[in-house]
């Protein structure tokens, strides 16, 4: 090899390592409940207003970190770390929204029988519900029961939802 590629070589690996390293942070989600998430370019809705969902959460809109853009359309997938699904909900029929739900994506061996997801409910201001003086954060039971039965999609539940 000419002394020149001695020089290249090792530039061009490091290039294709920062490349990688920036193709993977791009990959993953923000990691957290954002309070501008309708207006903020790291979330996107398939949906053009509130529609009925599944309950307990009545009418929902469903917003979902722009790293899951190209996975929804699939019949299966699995969400990266760091993924967001927020969902503002009105489960009472009156105007406004009663709450958010959050899925967040947490490193795998978080949850793993459970998709490693971290479940947030959420004020309508965006701070965390208490349910007897306790945040409405993490493994929450009723959330992961309902949401079991969307494995496929990584349990996001409302995929299909335009």
């Amino acid at each position: 090899m000419k002394r020149s590629a001695w020089l290249v070589y090792p530039m061009v690996l490091l290039l294709v390592g920062v490349m990688a390293a920036i193709a993977g942070a791009m990959m993953n989600g923000p990691g957290m409940f954002v309070a501008d998430y309708a207006e903020n370019s790291n979330f996107f809705t398939m949906m053009d207003s509130m529609q009925m969902g599944k309950s307990p959460h009545g009418s929902v809109q469903i917003y979902y970190s722009t790293n899951l853009k190209n996975m929804l359309g699939m019949a299966s997938f699995t969400a990266p770390e760091g993924s967001v699904s927020i969902k503002p909900f009105d489960n009472d029929g009156k105007s406004g929204v009663d709450g958010i739900a959050v899925m967040i994506k947490k490193p795998a061996g978080y949850d793993p029988q459970n998709g490693d997801w971290m479940y947030e409910m959420r004020t309508p201001a965006g701070d965390l519900m208490k349910k007897d003086g306790m945040p409405m954060s993490g493994k929450i039971p009723m959330c992961i029961g309902c949401h079991a039965e969307y494995s496929a999609t990584d349990y996001l539940g409302g995929t299909k939802m335009r």
